[in-house]
């Protein structure tokens, strides 16, 4: 018997019950039981409580009407259950179909140092449900490029962005931010993890734009005091501040235009959107 023929069968039965006067009771507890027998088995525990009430083993001294409402308050319990217990199937088939379908499941974790912690609630709780988690600690080689390895944001899957104040005035991070902003759509493949909601204010937005101006400002002057050769060896990180000076608008406004949910439990509404629940 499938969901939809259990919790039919426990309408059927409310509508009997309703139909019948409460005082007349005893005419339909048999069919009560057997409603309860057919959709859980004489082993359940709904199939005991109400076989138990109507065998006189429970509510000894209750009258029809408290008997009554006693029927109804587990018929709806038994279909809350039946109900989540449909929730937990699906759970489980998407789960499934998650891994046998090979869904794209890989995930960098872009993050600042300061919220480290977070980080590794979110790293572990990915990893130990079988998403494989792209992280500055765990995956850059001895001696490799930085460079080389923030990149490869774009390589996955998907990418989750802790944001936060320190995030949005590091250089490093905000090159990740910029990587995955090249791709088309790029809004579709990131998780923002939002620490400091002032981030969705206008006044807070204008703030990091100003910040990052005044960097570049700050760098250009410095720059100027060099020998040509050496400002130009130097002139990379004058344009990556550019570049985040030019683009921090877009992406701050981007991300206030998602519905992103609360910091609290994010890694598990993460996994959820990955494999296709919510």
């Amino acid at each position: 018997m499938n969901t939809k023929e259990k919790l039919g069968k426990l309408s059927f039965l409310k509508n009997q019950m309703i139909k019948e006067n409460p005082n007349e009771l005893t005419n339909i507890e048999p069919m009560i039981v057997q409603v309860f027998k057919d959709i859980f088995g004489i082993g359940n525990e709904f199939f005991k409580k109400v076989d138990y009430i109507y065998n006189g083993f429970s509510l000894k001294n209750a009258n029809n009407i408290e008997k009554f409402e006693a029927y109804m308050k587990i018929i709806k319990r038994a279909e809350i259950y039946i109900t989540m217990e449909e929730q937990d199937v699906t759970l489980l088939d998407n789960q499934q179909n998650h891994v046998e379908n090979n869904i794209p499941s890989t995930v960098f974790l872009s993050y600042c140092w300061a919220d480290t912690e977070k980080a590794n609630v979110i790293d572990d709780y990915l990893k130990s449900h079988k998403i494989k988690v792209a992280r500055d600690v765990r995956d850059i080689r001895n001696w490799q490029s930085l460079k080389e390895f923030m990149r490869g944001i774009r390589n996955q899957d998907y990418a989750v962005l802790l944001i936060s104040d320190s995030y949005l005035k590091s250089i490093n991070c905000m090159f990740e931010v910029l990587e995955i902003m090249k791709e088309d759509q790029y809004a579709k493949r990131i998780f923002p993890a939002v620490i400091d909601s002032k981030i969705y204010s206008v006044g807070e937005q204008i703030k990091y734009v100003k910040y990052w101006e005044d960097k570049t400002n700050k760098l250009k002057s410095s720059l100027t005091t060099l020998e040509y050769t050496n400002g130009l060896a130097l002139g990379y990180e004058l344009k990556q501040t550019e570049d985040i000076a030019r683009n921090i608008a877009e992406f701050l406004k981007t991300i206030s235009d998602m519905n992103n949910p609360s910091i609290e439990n994010i890694e598990k509404a993460i996994y959820n959107r990955i494999i296709k629940i919510d």
